[in-house]
């Protein structure tokens, strides 16, 4: 900055010196800023677990209580006949009420199987001995033509019967007979199969986690703060009151030298 031969600053150096200022005025400053966001993240996740399952059941029928043997013997020969009412094997055995009569009766032949109180039992024989009515009029039970009977026949009151073996047919037939009396009724008793089955279980599970981010903005300062503005209109103003001054001093030495 130039000055005057007396140290007064010139007129041009003034406004030099204000357009400086003034244009510190416009700069501003740049900040940059950092700004956090936090949010939570939702996800679906799937599992595959195999699972075992236990699935069937079996119900078998037992019987319990004392056994008493009706017939345990050898193989029973019931010889063909050519007459009316055939031949037949008898086995005669004392129930109680509540009894039950088990065992099995195989034979090579078809034959029929009878289980009858003793008075129906003496009826039929003397039919069939006189060649009348080959069925006998009542049965506890009874199976027509068969090869296999399983029994499990419960006695209906005390007393005396007879299990008949009856072959109708011109052939020889051979049966394996086997009989018990049991002094309770048959118990069923359900016992579970131990069948499994494996599948595949899939599971969907929601998991929540969260996600801390990092977003960066630039802002625009509008300028300096307070103080700083001050101190440029305080140095605005010295130097224009001092270049007034030395326009004034500058004058009026232009007029004394005219003179």
């Amino acid at each position: 900055m130039r000055t005057l031969p007396n140290g007064m600053i010139t007129w041009k150096d003034s406004i030099a010196g204000v357009l400086l200022l003034v244009s510190l005025l416009a700069v501003t400053q740049s900040v940059q800023s950092q700004q956090y966001a936090t949010t939570t993240l939702t996800t679906l996740v799937t599992s595959n677990q195999p699972s075992t399952v236990t699935v069937g059941t079996q119900v078998m029928t037992t019987t319990s209580g004392l056994v008493t043997p009706v017939y345990v013997g050898p193989n029973v020969t019931i010889t063909g006949t050519h007459g009316v009412c055939g031949e037949y094997f008898v086995q005669p055995f004392n129930g109680t009420a509540g009894e039950v009569l088990t065992g099995s009766i195989s034979a090579s032949g078809p034959v029929n199987i009878y289980v009858m109180t003793s008075t129906v039992y003496q009826a039929w024989e003397h039919q069939v001995v006189a060649g009348g009515t080959c069925t006998p009029s009542s049965s506890v039970a009874s199976q027509i033509s068969t090869r296999s009977y399983s029994m499990n026949i419960m006695v209906p009151a005390a007393g005396t019967y007879d299990l008949v073996v009856h072959n109708l047919s011109e052939s020889t037939v051979t049966a394996q007979v086997t009989a018990n009396l049991v002094t309770a009724a048959p118990s069923l008793v359900t016992m579970v199969a131990y069948s499994t089955v494996t599948q595949p279980m899939v599971q969907t599970l929601m998991q929540t986690s969260t996600q801390t981010l990092q977003i960066t903005a630039q802002t625009m300062s509008s300028g300096p703060d307070m103080t700083t503005i001050a101190a440029i209109i305080f140095a605005i103003i010295i130097i224009a009151a001092a270049a007034y001054i030395a326009k004034t001093r500058q004058s009026k030495n232009q007029k004394k030298k005219q003179q």
